[in-house]
């Protein structure tokens, strides 16, 4: 995982983040230095009690969550975020290496890679949630 995401902040008990998240990375965009109030790429290691359906429980497996906004989310997935509600059916939350909606913050224009590898395609993906994040 530190070659998807070197640098960024991983809970450990001094940060104020829950500790189910602890294990878990956040990537901030933090221009000034402030602390940042919403990631805008997470990379999650276990399931959580309303979100289990990537199975996250399998040896070795997590998942890249990230931000790219309503319009990228659009052009990734095939329609737009406030579609999903309707069509969360249509993914395999648990598909490894495929791009799909967030389980739970699509709506929101997030997405997720289950097991990304490190090629082009993820290092692409998070370029997007980082030029998204710098324009928020």
């Amino acid at each position: 995982m530190d070659t998807v995401a070197p640098g960024a902040l991983a809970p450990d008990g001094v940060t104020p983040i829950p500790e189910i998240a602890w294990g878990d990375t956040f990537v901030y965009y933090t221009p000034n230095g402030e602390p940042g109030v919403m990631p805008y790429l997470t990379i999650i290691t276990k399931d959580y009690p309303d979100d289990a359906g990537s199975r996250l429980d399998r040896a070795g497996a997590f998942r890249l969550n990230a931000n790219v906004g309503r319009e990228a989310f659009a052009e990734l997935i095939g329609y737009p975020p406030a579609e999903h509600a309707a069509r969360a059916g249509e993914w395999d939350d648990a598909a490894d290496g495929a791009v799909i909606p967030h389980p739970l913050y699509a709506k929101l224009g997030w997405v997720s890679v289950v097991n990304p590898g490190t090629g082009p395609d993820v290092v692409a993906l998070i370029e997007r949630a980082h030029a998204h994040a710098q324009n928020l």
